[in-house]
């Protein structure tokens, strides 16, 4: 009893076996790994690009700071009291802290673009590449069960050939008559011996 389960549970694993080394089922597998790959690649982009984004507002930011600055440093160098001289003395020093960042976001900013360009570009190439090779093996998948619909064929013909029509004709009148036989058997069995060509 075991050892019929054994072989039951053997040939089931065979069976996936030789579908898992399916070339055709590999391929499929390959091409839904490849279609996964895509939405990974637009999210390098996604993330470059909103890096971007988000140094372009940091500099806004920064540009509007300085220019606040400089409106009030020279309302209150005009204004020319004891108290709006410090206050622009103040403003002076928080000015050129805000130019030290503009010049930094710039930086960061132009380094963000170029990333951004370079990684479109090479997504780009990637993503060509993961095309033509999903294009390939869909070709390589088609003609595969091609050739399976051709080798399905050859081999009909082949048995054509080597039985000839007529034997092949013959082997199926043969297998009807047998049926026949078989049933005219057990209706005799079952009547008990009646005439069963009356039947």
């Amino acid at each position: 009893m075991f050892s019929r389960l054994a072989r039951v549970i053997k040939s089931w694993l065979g069976f996936f076996i030789s579908y898992a080394e399916d070339p055709e089922v590999m391929l499929q597998e390959s091409i839904e790994e490849m279609r996964n790959t895509l939405p990974k690649l637009n999210q390098i982009l996604v993330t470059t690009r909103a890096t971007e984004i988000r140094l372009e507002q940091d500099l806004l930011e920064a540009q509007r700071k300085e220019r606040s600055l400089v409106a009030s440093i020279k309302t209150a160098l005009a204004e020319g009291s004891p108290e709006a001289r410090r206050l622009a003395e103040d403003d002076a020093a928080t000015l050129q802290q805000v130019r030290l960042e503009v010049q930094s976001t710039t930086e960061q900013l132009e380094a963000a673009k170029n990333a951004f360009e370079n990684a479109k570009l090479s997504v780009e190439d990637i993503k060509e590449k993961l095309r033509a090779r999903i294009e390939q093996s869909r070709k390589a998948i088609a003609e595969s069960k091609k050739a399976e619909v051709m080798r399905s064929a050859a081999n009909a013909l082949a048995e054509l050939d080597t039985y000839g029509t007529a034997a092949t004709t013959d082997k199926y009148l043969d297998q009807i008559r047998q049926k026949v036989a078989e049933s005219k058997a057990s209706v005799e069995v079952a009547t008990g011996g009646l005439d069963t060509e009356r039947i």
